[in-house]
This record gives C-alpha cells, structure tokens and sequence, in this order.
C-alpha cells in the first residue's frame, strides 16, 4: 500500500494518504435487564447501532448479565449513550464499558 501512495503522489501535485487504521472492537457490559430479555432480543436490541462481534449471555434469573462486543469502539460507545438507563418491562438497563 505505501509504495501504490508513493507512486500515485509522485503522479500527481496532491499527495495520497492511505489510512491503515481498523476499528477497535469494544466491549460492553450490560445488566438490570433481569430474565426479561433473551440473546436474540439482546442481540437484535444491540444491533441497531452497529456490527456484533459477540454477545455473552450470562443467565442466572434475575440476575442475568451480557457482554456485548461491537467490533467498533465508536459503534460501542453510540449503544451505551442511547441504551443506558432505557426502561424495559419495568426494568433499568445499565450498559458500561467492561472492565
């Protein structure tokens, strides 16, 4: 790739700049959904605000807990703004950055 963005900015009076950064995967924790909510309805709820990489269902009753993992960190971050503190069936989400 640096040698094509050699050659095309010796070609021409503007120089090419060919970016060979990948978005950063991030992953999210998400809990206070209780057993109100299934991987696919997580997974479809998740999905609307960017590209999956995983989803980790974590069941344990009222308990229950999920890793989402956005294969971009901005993609990650737009999900938690729009989804933290959205009331479901009587129920907080709580969606944060894992640690």
């Amino acid at each position: 790739l640096r040698e094509i963005a050699r050659i095309a900015a010796e070609r021409s009076a503007t120089p090419v700049h060919i970016s060979t950064s990948r978005p950063h995967p991030c992953t999210l924790y998400v809990g206070g959904f209780g057993s109100t909510l299934t991987a696919p309805e997580l997974r479809e709820l998740f999905a609307r605000h960017g590209d999956l990489h995983d989803l980790r269902l974590v069941d344990r009753g009222d308990a229950s807990f999920a890793y989402v993992t956005f294969l971009d960190e901005a993609d990650a971050d737009a999900a938690r703004r729009q989804l933290d503190g959205l009331h479901l069936a009587g129920r907080t989400l709580r969606v944060a950055r894992a640690q």
